[in-house]
């Protein structure tokens, strides 16, 4: 995979403009609140337990927080500290000291190994910037700005958090934790609804067998995908009532690529559910 590399050091000085230029953007340029802006506030929501996990086990370098003001301007937090409920740092357009309920924070970023991660408005921002735009503000930034790695929780809570952990048990080679993760009944269902085939409990029965057979015969012949040191992105690609369509982009440490379009069910109390992977034409 080609990066985007810039050669400048990150200075935490320098930042100060672009940060505050950035702090003006938020609220001054209109945002268009469509898909791709929602899903990435929902992305920077469910991977800020990441940004605090960090913060929380003594992270040294860049970090900061946005969240609105008491008017209403969004703003950012720099030198981010955790304590009692509380974001504490200092305010990026004046340096003056400032606590924020953590539930207020909307995004987060730190600057690791001279790479932004997180940072999904500033990503969304620089997104509709042109080509040369993108360059400039990525060389005024001081650091990369690529595609970012999303750290959601691994567990059924999001769509995602249900792809990493079957991701998981592949590496571990845990069928019945991979298991856990899947249901067969209500892919089967979405086959005989897709084809036009009566669903009645019989042809469910019968499909989702198959489908269960045929899982485990693919496994024992291709063996368990790897999914070790890698980097995910993802991209919600299509809904339909409580099922979505996640394109996970994996990026492997040699730069190759994969790109995976599942669809992910919301069982309900069982949580997100990972169904059958879209092949592509």
């Amino acid at each position: 995979m080609k990066k985007l590399v810039s050669r400048l050091k990150f200075d935490k000085n320098k930042k100060n403009s672009w940060h505050a230029d950035l702090c003006k953007m938020n609220n001054t340029f209109q945002l268009e609140e469509n898909q791709e802006y929602l899903y990435l506030l929902y992305k920077a929501k469910n991977t800020i337990w990441y940004f605090n996990k960090l913060i929380n086990e003594g992270y040294v370098g860049y970090s900061s927080i946005k969240f609105k003001n008491k008017d209403e301007i969004f703003v950012w937090l720099e030198d981010v500290r955790i304590e009692n409920g509380y974001y504490s740092g200092i305010l990026a357009e004046n340096n003056d000291p400032e606590k924020v309920p953590c539930s207020e924070a909307v995004d987060w970023l730190i600057i690791e190994n001279q790479r932004m991660l997180g940072g999904y408005t500033v990503r969304h921002y620089r997104n509709m910037l042109g080509e040369d735009e993108k360059l400039n503000f990525e060389i005024d930034c001081g650091y990369r700005i690529d595609e970012g790695d999303d750290f959601f929780r691994p567990d059924l809570s999001t769509a995602e958090g249900a792809i990493i952990t079957i991701e998981q048990f592949y590496n571990n080679k845990d069928l019945d934790g991979i298991f856990s993760c899947k249901d067969f009944r209500k892919e089967a269902e979405n086959i005989m609804i897709d084809h036009s085939v009566v669903v009645n409990e019989k042809n469910l029965t019968m499909i989702t067998s198959a489908l269960k057979t045929s899982f485990v015969d693919d496994l024992e012949i291709s063996g368990f995908p790897n999914f070790e040191d890698i980097e995910r992105v993802f991209t919600l690609k299509d809904q339909r009532e409580d099922q979505q369509l996640i394109e996970e982009k994996v990026i492997y440490r040699d730069g190759a690529i994969t790109i995976n379009e599942l669809w992910v069910w919301n069982s309900g109390h069982c949580g997100w559910k990972v169904l059958n992977l879209v092949e592509k034409n």
